[in-house]
């Protein structure tokens, strides 16, 4: 399954009651009426905001050969959200674009024309068995 991720949407979701605007509860889901409706493609708030209005993130399904179920799909993009290594709460996307997000700025960084790329772990398991952590 390929999923194409849209961290920067102008869409803005509200809930609670209609005479208020409030943000809505992490956790929600848009996956009909707002959405494309030649796409699968849905929208995940997945943190709370602590000023203003939340943004969604937006997921895009564009390659699916596992047929799963929509709402395992969501409930497994949600639960990802949880289980980035330097946070103990959720952040806005899945642990594992912020890891993509955070090398490719390490590699940008350090990397290039004649440099090496960094090695994390080149001498793992020998006398210094210490984790790396980006």
């Amino acid at each position: 399954m390929y999923i194409n991720t849209s961290k920067r949407v102008n869409t803005r979701l509200f809930g609670g009651d209609t005479r208020r605007f409030e943000n809505p509860m992490p956790g929600t889901v848009a996956d009909a009426g707002i959405t494309d409706k030649d796409t699968y493609e849905f929208y995940l708030v997945s943190v709370a905001a602590r000023q203003g209005m939340t943004t969604p993130t937006r997921y895009t399904v564009v390659y699916d050969d596992i047929k799963a179920s929509p709402h395992l799909i969501e409930s497994l993009t949600y639960k990802l959200c949880f289980t980035y290594y330097n946070v103990s709460g959720a952040i806005k996307e899945p642990s594992a674009i912020r890891y993509a997000h955070r090398l490719a700025a390490l590699v940008g960084e350090r990397g290039g024309k004649g440099h090496a790329p960094p090695q994390p772990h080149a001498g793992f398991g020998q006398k210094d068995p210490s984790l790396y952590f980006i």
